[in-house]
């Protein structure tokens, strides 16, 4: 790799004391760092070190200014790369305390010297000690860097820089403080999100978050107190309350800002997306999925993502609990093992897990069929399917691909999500005979219902075994004697499910 900034050698040892970096499966160059002065612009030709050292290059920044950043790289053709800055604020000689990353972004399909750039804003900390410090630059496939000390596999590259920073004067007084804010207004169990607020451009300010669950009544100190004004919260399982203590240590001075709520997703609305994105662009997809009345025939569907969500676009395919659901899944040639498996979220908990999985096969430019069975303990309504097909061997494919591919060098494939609606009719408890009767049962083409005392009827519906929906009928008129014509229907054994204004009444008929 040729520098193409003055005054610097490409291939410099890489200093002590900091973390070298490694990528063994290629290096896909940095080819431009802008940012408070740093003006960097590298080649962009495949190959050359893992990471450069370009300290010599200082920028200049201020405790408590934000400062835009523009980078550029070569992705090696059609693909996502990633950027993260690393930043040594407290200078300990390590990358891995808090507030010292920032996530950039993204490039997709970039020569390195074409127009595509990433841009964003590094936000120095009030608390930056004054002083020349290390800056990291670092660029991977498909996904962020796994850390600053990024070691094994990978296609990307790191750079090396010096920021000169100057510390911000000490505060005075009682803090000023804005209202505190958050990332969400509405928080998923388990998915962080990030607190912050404006506070003044002062050094010697400490910050304690607090949070409550009784609207504002009690708070508790969440953690003791730090340098950072901003606060990353892990997992929220209700309804929370949240403020900042903003103190002034010289003149042991504080301010409490006005406290955000955020509020609790239901855990339908929280099911897991790609941890890494798939690529369906290469025939590592679905064409085809047909489950229940659901018949969906598709091309590569995000071709950035690989992840589609028909549940809101594509009616309900209507099952019954306890049923078994045949599925087919057509599936591209991209790989020789093309794997497919499906989830459904049974219990309604915002979670695909392994209990829920059914695995339907592995093929290549074929149709892969399979039966799925639905538990007889599916709570009812409307919940979620996830079909996933990965560039996988059967043997290696399983239930935690859930979420997306489990590693970002294995990302070819696709994944779908669907509505299921589950009728809970072959859980319902039986019904007293004495006042029911549906005769005769077996039968060849009319069945009559008959109630003990006269009961108004809503609605007949009959679904098959395997949980389709296969005759509807209104009720309008009062009787206590129905009669159904079942001459369309083929030999078999059906579910009939009566809804009347006393209740639900289900029982089994066959048709001979």
């Amino acid at each position: 790799m040729v520098l193409l900034a003055s005054g610097f050698s490409a291939y410099a040892q890489f200093p002590a004391p900091y973390c070298t970096v490694t990528f063994t499966n290629g290096v896909e160059p940095i080819t431009l760092v802008q940012i408070a002065g740093i003006n960097s612009t590298s080649s962009a030709v495949i190959g050359g070190p893992e990471i450069q050292d370009f300290t010599a290059m200082i920028g200049n920044v201020t405790a408590g200014v934000s400062y835009p950043i523009t980078l550029k790289g070569n992705t090696d053709g059609m693909y996502t790369n990633y950027f993260r800055v690393y930043i040594d604020w407290n200078q300990n000689n390590v990358f891995t305390d808090a507030g010292e990353s920032y996530d950039i972004g993204t490039i997709v399909g970039s020569t390195g010297v074409d127009a595509v750039i990433v841009t964003g804003n590094i936000a120095v900390p009030l608390t930056a000690l004054g002083g020349s410090t290390r800056m990291r630059v670092m660029k991977r496939f498909n996904t962020y860097p796994t850390g600053p000390c990024q070691t094994g596999a990978g296609f990307g590259q790191a750079e090396d820089y010096t920021l000169a920073v100057t510390a911000g004067a000490a505060c005075t007084g009682a803090p000023t403080v804005s209202a505190a804010t958050s990332t969400v207004t509405s928080a998923c169990a388990a998915v962080p999100f990030t607190l912050s607020a404006t506070v003044p451009s002062a050094s010697g300010l400490s910050y304690q978050w607090q949070s409550s669950t009784d609207a504002g009544v009690t708070w508790t100190n969440l953690g003791t107190a730090q340098t950072s004004a901003s606060y990353t919260v892990a997992n929220q399982t209700v309804a929370t309350s949240y403020r900042l203590i903003v103190t002034c240590t010289p003149s042991s001075q504080s301010t409490t800002s006005a406290p955000v709520a955020v509020a609790q997703n239901i855990p339908t609305n929280c099911y897991c997306v790609n941890t890494f994105n798939f690529d369906c662009t290469d025939g590592d997809l679905m064409t085809n999925v047909t489950f229940g009345s659901i018949n969906n025939t598709t091309a590569c569907g995000n071709t950035t993502t690989g992840y589609t969500n028909y549940s809101g676009t594509i009616t309900p395919a209507a099952v019954v609990a306890g049923a078994t659901v045949p599925i087919s899944v057509t599936v591209g040639n991209g790989f020789s093992s093309e794997s497919v498996g499906v989830w459904i979220d049974y219990n309604q908990n915002g979670v695909f897990e392994a209990s829920e999985y059914t695995y339907v096969g592995t093929g290549s430019g074929s149709v892969l069929t399979s039966n799925v069975i639905i538990p007889a303990t599916a709570l009812d309504g409307i919940t979620r399917m996830r079909v996933v097909v990965s560039a996988t061997i059967g043997t290696s494919f399983n239930a935690t691909f859930s979420c997306g591919p489990i590693a970002a060098e294995n990302n070819y494939g696709e994944m779908e999500d669907y509505a299921v609606d589950i009728d809970g009719v072959l859980s319902t408890p039986a019904f007293n005979t004495s006042k029911f009767v549906m005769y005769p049962n077996p039968t060849t083409d009319i069945v009559y219902v008959k109630f003990e005392n006269q009961t108004d009827i809503n609605s007949i519906n009959i679904y098959s075994v395997s949980g389709q929906l296969v005759f509807s009928k209104k009720i309008t008129s009062s009787s206590d004697n129905y009669s159904i014509d079942l001459q369309q229907l083929s030999s078999g054994i059906y579910i009939v499910k009566i809804e009347t204004d006393k209740g639900t009444q289900v029982n089994r008929l066959i048709k001979n």
